[in-house]
């Protein structure tokens, strides 16, 4: 890396920890989780492992914070992933003739991946919601796609997450 991309790395980092200590400083440890998790959940670029990880080994003093933050932390995933599942809904749901050319046969060939997947949608989504694999972003979007049922997938997703974040939490504490 050149010296500049270091600088601005290093810089980047410095204006993300001001600004997740504001928002904790703001509204507390819980709150703060909450709202992490929410951005975290439409901008794939910002982590809420990497955030979850920070919070405990920097401001949680007591092994009883730690259920409290990991239920923040799957809700707010979840209150933004809603917003990305019934985009999914929608976006095939696109008349065919609406686009041409490239990106028609891009269309299509998503279709044809979809239903490739719909013989264990559920499977597939409970899985991405634990491991991360597929990304969950993407696998939210099919749900979406796929017309998975509402309730299954509010539920498949919030269980998948508080698995996943109660395992890092864990983690990080024990560390």
């Amino acid at each position: 890396m050149s010296p500049c991309w270091l600088a601005a790395l290093r810089r980047s980092r410095q204006y993300v920890r001001l600004v997740t200590h504001d928002l904790v400083a703001m509204l507390g440890i819980y709150g703060g989780t909450f709202v992490v998790s929410i951005i975290a959940g439409l901008v794939p670029l910002v982590n809420t492992e990497v955030f979850l990880v920070g919070l405990v080994r920097l401001a949680v003093s007591r092994s009883s914070q730690l259920p409290a933050i990991v239920i923040a932390a799957a809700a707010g995933q979840m209150v933004a992933k809603v917003g990305l599942y019934h985009a999914g809904r929608a976006m095939l749901e696109l008349p065919r003739g609406l686009y041409k050319g490239r990106y028609r046969e891009k269309l299509e060939t998503v279709r044809g991946k979809l239903d490739r997947w719909r013989t264990k949608p559920y499977l597939v989504y409970g899985v991405s919601s634990v491991t991360g694999l597929p990304p969950f972003y993407l696998t939210v979007l099919a749900a979406g796609a796929m017309k998975i049922r509402f309730n299954a997938f509010l539920a498949i997703g919030l269980a998948g997450r508080l698995v996943r974040f109660a395992f890092l939490v864990a983690i990080a504490w024990a560390a």
